[in-house]
């Protein structure tokens, strides 16, 4: 599994996901997914790849 840094685009937190697919593949570099600070789906912005 790879650790990803990614930021909420409406509240600016940051927090890390675990996944095995490598989120730079994706076109705008953003994943839309739960903010569990904002509490609703927003659009997260991939900040890069968390080293062990």
């Amino acid at each position: 599994m790879t650790r990803w840094l990614l930021r909420c685009t409406k509240c600016g937190n940051t927090w890390e996901l675990e996944v095995s697919f490598d989120l730079l593949k994706l076109k705008d570099r953003r994943l839309y997914h739960y903010c569990k600070y904002c509490g609703e789906n927003t659009f997260h912005e991939i900040l890069g790849k968390l080293e062990d």
